[in-house]
C-alpha cells in the first residue's frame, strides 16, 4: 500500500476524530451545567429552611414575641384562613388589574419614548430634559397627589405604578439604544440601510438585553407602586387588606399576605426571565 492510498483514509479519520471530541465536549458541558444547577436549587432550598428553622425557633423559643414576628406555624393556618376568607378573592382581583394595568402603560411609555429619544434628535431636544428633572424627586411622594387628583379608585394605583415603572424602562431602553458601536451605524448607513433597518437589525437587537433588565425592574416597581398606593388610600386591595389587618394587630394575616404577594411577584419576574432566555437567545451563546 502506498502513501498515496492511505492519504484519504488518514484525511477521513481526521474530521470523525474532530466530531468525536467536539460531541465529548458538548456532554460534558450539559453534564457540568445539570451539576450545577441542581447545585444552586440544593443551596437555595438548604437557605430556605434554615432560615425556616431560625424563624421557628426565635418565635417557639420566645427570643421574639409572635405578637412581633409571628411563628411559621401560625404564618401557615392564617394563609389558610386568609385565603378561604370571602374576601380575599376580589380583593386579590382589585390589586391584580392595577398591576397588571400600571406593568403594561409603564413598560409601553417608557419603551417607546427611549426608542423615540434615542433616534429621533428634535425628540431628545424636547422633551428628555424634562424627563430627566421629573426623574429627579422621589416617586413615592406622588401618591397622595395620585389619590387627591383619582381618587381612592383604581386610576390612581395604576398612575402611581405607570410613574414608578415608567423610568427604568425608558432609562434601559435609551441606554440600550445609544451604547452601540458608531462604527457599526456608519457601516449599516454604507450599506444603504434606512433608519428602519438600522433600528430592526442593529440598534434593537444591541438594546435587547438591556431592555429585559428593564422590564424586571418595570415589574417589581410596578407592583411596589400599586401596594404603596393601596397604603395612602384605598377601599380595596391587597395593600389595603395588609393595613387593614396591622391595625387590628393580625400580624399573621399580614406576614401571610407579604408572603403570597412575594411569591406571586417572583413567579411572574422568573416567567420574564424565561422569556428574556427566549427573546434574547445570543446572550447564552
Amino acid at each position: 500500500m502506498t502513501i498515496a492510498d492511505t492519504a484519504p483514509a488518514a484525511s477521513a479519520a481526521v474530521p470523525r476524530a474532530l466530531d468525536g471530541a467536539i460531541s465529548r465536549f458538548v456532554d460534558a458541558e450539559s453534564r457540568r451545567m445539570r451539576r450545577k444547577r441542581l447545585t444552586n436549587r440544593v443551596l437555595a432550598t438548604s437557605f430556605g429552611l434554615f432560615v425556616l428553622l431560625v424563624w421557628h425557633v426565635a418565635t417557639e423559643a420566645g427570643f421574639v414575641h409572635k405578637l412581633i414576628i409571628p411563628s411559621p406555624i401560625d404564618t401557615f393556618w392564617a394563609t389558610g384562613r386568609v385565603m378561604s376568607a370571602a374576601y380575599f378573592w376580589p380583593n386579590v382581583s382589585v390589586t391584580l388589574q392595577e398591576i397588571f394595568w400600571g406593568f403594561l402603560f409603564g413598560l409601553s411609555s417608557g419603551a417607546i419614548l427611549g426608542i423615540s429619544v434615542a433616534m429621533f434628535e428634535p425628540v431628545r431636544a424636547t422633551i428628555y430634559p424634562y424627563l430627566v428633572a421629573l426623574q429627579a424627586p422621589p416617586k413615592i411622594v406622588l401618591a397622595p397627589i395620585f389619590i387627591t387628583w383619582f381618587g381612592f379608585d383604581q386610576a390612581s394605583k395604576i398612575a402611581i405604578a405607570v410613574v414608578m415603572s415608567f423610568f427604568p424602562m425608558f432609562l434601559n431602553t435609551l441606554t440600550g439604544m445609544t451604547s452601540v458601536d458608531p462604527n457599526a451605524v456608519k457601516l449599516m448607513r454604507s450599506l444603504t440601510a434606512g433608519r428602519w433597518k438600522t433600528f430592526r437589525y442593529l440598534l434593537l437587537p444591541n438594546a435587547l438585553p438591556i431592555m429585559m433588565a428593564g422590564v424586571k425592574l418595570c415589574w417589581t416597581l410596578a407592583v411596589l407602586g400599586v401596594i404603596v398606593g393601596e397604603f395612602v388610600g384605598a377601599s380595596a386591595g391587597i395593600g389595603y387588606l395588609i393595613y387593614a389587618m396591622n391595625f387590628q394587630l393580625d400580624i399573621a394575616g399580614v406576614f401571610s399576605l407579604i408572603i403570597l404577594l412575594s411569591l406571586f411577584t417572583l413567579f411572574v419576574y422568573q416567567f420574564i426571565e424565561w422569556l428574556e432566555s427566549r427573546i434574547v437567545f445570543w446572550k447564552q451563546l
